[in-house]
This record gives structure tokens, sequence and C-alpha cells, in this order.
């Protein structure tokens, strides 16, 4: 417990750096993107709905092609289509806009991850476009495999909660989850940097569980914001990075302090 308010804490000082002047103008990016999202989603909606309609409205008049009183089914099934396409999407994008918003905005995060340490420590970081597209490549993957386990356990987590008494405790434990594996994603841009593989963060996410959970734990709550959930997670992600970097930076001081005083 502990741990997970120092995760939560470590968002008072990601809140100054982000909003100094060094770093206030990496807000333009969630910006942009939500007007990206907002494009191609509509852009897919758009494609996927009217290339339904068409095959429904083929196979409507080929099946009642003789009975003109029918022949409204076709305005029906096309209003149904539209629907159900933008449910769907709606639904899907409802259930990973969390890990959409991770990959879309890897890169950012990469940058932002790295800026921040060096604001942390004063250590200078030569830019290497090939380390960047490491770091993006890495976060994605990150976020999908995280994407993925949770996905599997949130699965198995439903059908949990149809068992009595067990079911209560459902919610709280899918809350935990998410709030791990969302916090796992932030921690490891500054991880990385300490040449790390997946299977080492993952023991070193385990090993500080208390913090990586108090970080995405802000992440997760921000996501249960009914309409606005994917504006503010845009936004409230830089948050979530910075305090990753402060968190990792703050237990690589608590292990120097440990190691001068012995």
């Amino acid at each position: 417990m502990r741990g997970f308010f120092l995760g939560i804490q470590a968002y008072a000082q990601a809140w100054r750096i982000l909003f100094s002047k060094k770093f206030a103008w990496f807000l333009l990016f969630p910006v942009i993107v939500l007007i990206l999202l907002f494009i191609m989603g509509n852009m897919v909606t758009n494609y996927l709905g009217n290339s339904l309609n068409d095959w429904f409205s083929q196979q409507i008049s080929l099946w009642f092609q003789d009975i003109s009183w029918l022949q409204w089914l076709d305005d029906v099934a096309g209003w149904l289509v539209w629907l159900l396409v933008r449910l769907v999407y709606f639904f899907l994008f409802a259930m990973f806009s969390g890990y959409i918003v991770l990959i879309v905005m890897s890169p950012v995060y990469s940058w932002l991850s790295e800026r921040a340490e060096m604001q942390l420590t004063g250590r200078i970081y030569s830019f290497s476009v090939n380390q960047l597209l490491r770091d993006i490549l890495r976060g994605i993957l990150i976020a999908l495999r995280n994407m993925l386990v949770q996905t599997v356990i949130s699965i198995f987590l439903f059908f949990m909660a149809f068992i009595p008494f067990i079911g209560l405790l459902v919610p709280f434990f899918m809350l935990f989850v998410s709030s791990y594996f969302y916090g796992f994603s932030f921690l490891d841009y500054a991880i990385e940097r300490k040449k790390l593989n997946v299977r080492d963060s993952v023991r070193y996410v385990n090993r500080n569980i208390g913090e990586t959970v108090g970080v995405g734990f802000v992440f997760a709550i921000a996501l249960m914001v009914p309409l606005l959930n994917v504006l503010v997670c845009c936004f409230l992600s830089l948050l979530s990075v910075i305090a990753g970097a402060v968190v990792v930076n703050n237990r690589d001081e608590r292990l120097s302090d440990e190691i001068y005083k012995y």
C-alpha cells in the first residue's frame, strides 16, 4: 500500500514537470491525436457501413425483386447496418480505448519519458533515430502484450462474476488488473533505458507492483469517465508517462541511498 500511494503521489511531481515551460507544448500532441482518431474513426465506420449496406441492398433486391411492397426493407436494412457498425465501433473503442491511445501516442511517450528523466536527473541522452524507433516499437509491443493478457484475464473474471460472493469482488479485481497493466506500460518507457528485456521488465515491475498499480490506477479510473474518457486519457496519459519516470527515478535513488548507507 505504501508503494501504491507513492505511485499516486508521483502525479504531483509529474504535474509540475508537464506544465512547466519546457514541457507544456507536449499538450499539443493529444489534440492532434484526437483529431486523427476522430477522422480515422469516421472513415472506417463510413467505409464498412457503406460496404455492408450495398451488400444487404443487393441481397434484398434479389430476394424480394418481385414483391414491390417489401422494397422498404432496403431502407430499414441500411439504417440498421449504419447503427450496428457504429455500435460495434463504439463498443470496441470503449473496451480498448486505453491501449489505442497508448499505441497511437507511443512516439510521443518515448520522447516525453526521456525528456522527463533528463529533467529529473540532469542526465543527458544524445538523440538517436534508431534508438527512438526501437523505443517506439517496444512501447507498441508492450501495449499489445498487456492488452492481450489483460483481455484474457478480464474474460476469466467476467465468468467468475457469476459465482456467488466471489462475484462481488470481481469489479475490484478487474480494476486492479487494468491498473497493473496500464502502469506497466507507462513505467516501461523509463525501464527500457536500463537496457532490460521484456522478461526483466516484468520482474522489475512485479518487484515494484505497488508503484506500478498506483500509476496505472489514476489512468484506469479516468477511463471510467462517461463519454469523455478518451479525451481525458489522451491528456492524462502524458502525466502518467512522466509519473512512471518519476517512480523509476525515485526507486533508483532509494536503492542508491541504501547502498551508500551499507
